[in-house]
């Protein structure tokens, strides 16, 4: 029985996952004929589907009609420019869709302006995930004028993985000192430098609505850390900073841990994977903080075990991730400076039951027993 002739059969109701179906265009127009005026479906998972542009243009004439669906994810599509410029269109005019997650799917700095443009009409949707795209700092200028501009709804914005460097970092950060509404800005492994670590500190300080700023692996040195350290001096909004994979020092971290005792905003800084050594100044000023939990050794704690155990250097990006993802749930009761293995254990085992059936699942799953026993 094929995937039509089983949504027909058992209905079509709550979220329908298709994920890792080999739907294509032509499947994508019979699913958008099927959804185009239903009222029970209020998700839709089409995560690697071999869409392309063509069966994204099939699915954005469906939302068109649709008035009942919330979430859509076509991430691993390839809907390229063509197909992000029918998903623009579509966007404009529909006022249902909540979360569209739309990462690693080859859209250019072009395709970007077509779904900032139609953010600026739209009034339902607070999440955007606009990670592995590449778009760079043209496509992140284009993104800023959404959050200087007339969008009132947009709350998460997700521009990992982009090539954005400093000045699309100047470009956000400038939409920031406007902006009233977004929530969490990620923009992790990218290239923004200590000078747009600069810039977004400038924006701390004015914007007073940002809860959650990810920079991570954004080649940030002392001085942007210190920056971003005398930012939050004055800021009083922000409760999560993600620091991680940078190339922070003891200085940095020193910089950092002074103003944290100030600030009691601030409940998780992620500074794992940098350059703190663990006796140095930075780190011994961190533990005493009192505040924040403060998360920097964990990675490192990963990386030693795999070095040690299966003679590997280091690992795929995505299992780093895939430990980040849990460190605040898990962590809240330990200790507040926390570097040992029950952390690392604690997130592994949770990234593991979060991760649904991913490849970074099964890799933590393999080595999940040798770091019990090894600790």
């Amino acid at each position: 029985m094929g995937w039509v002739e089983s949504l027909r059969r058992f209905g079509l109701q709550g979220t329908v996952d298709l994920s890792s179906e080999r739907i294509g265009p032509l499947g994508a127009g019979q699913l958008g004929d099927l959804l185009a005026h239903n009222s029970t479906v209020d998700g839709l998972d089409l995560r690697e589907t071999i869409l392309g542009a063509a069966g994204a243009t099939h699915i954005a004439r469906m939302l068109h009609t649709n008035t009942t669906l919330q979430t859509l994810d076509l991430a691993s599509n390839a809907i390229e420019d063509r197909g992000a410029t029918a998903l623009a269109e579509a966007i404009r005019v529909n006022n249902t869709l909540v979360k569209l997650e739309l990462q690693r799917n080859g859209i250019s700095a072009e395709g970007a302006r077509y779904i900032a443009d139609a953010l600026r009409m739209n009034t339902s949707l607070q999440y955007l995930g606009f990670a592995f795209n590449g778009f760079g700092d043209v496509g992140a200028t284009h993104l800023s004028e959404v959050l200087a501009g007339q969008n009132t709804t947009l709350k998460q914005l997700d521009l990992g993985f982009n090539g954005v460097c400093t000045e699309g970092a100047r470009a956000l950060a400038c939409g920031l000192t406007k902006n009233h509404w977004l929530e969490t800005l990620e923009l992790g492994y990218n290239g923004i430098t200590d000078a747009g670590a600069l810039e977004l500190a400038k924006a701390m300080r004015i914007n007073t609505v940002l809860t959650s700023l990810g920079v991570p692996s954004n080649g940030i040195s002392d001085s942007g850390a210190a920056e971003l350290a005398n930012a939050l001096r004055d800021n009083c909004t922000l409760v999560q900073v993600g620091l991680s994979s940078n190339s922070i020092g003891n200085k940095g971290a020193k910089h950092l841990a002074d103003v944290l005792n100030m600030n009691y905003a601030l409940e998780t800084l992620y500074l794992e994977e940098n350059d703190v050594d663990e006796d140095g100044e930075g780190a011994v000023a961190l533990k005493k903080v009192k505040n924040p939990f403060i998360v920097y050794q964990s990675s490192y704690l990963v990386r030693q075990v795999l070095k040690d155990t299966f003679k590997i250097k280091w690992f795929d990006p995505t299992l780093q991730l895939a430990f980040v993802m849990g460190l605040h749930e898990v962590c809240l009761p330990l200790p507040r400076v926390c570097t040992g293995p029950v952390l690392l254990l604690s997130t592994l085992f949770l990234a593991t039951s979060a991760l649904s059936q991913s490849p970074a699942r099964q890799a933590l799953k393999s080595f999940g027993s040798i770091l019990y026993r090894k600790f």
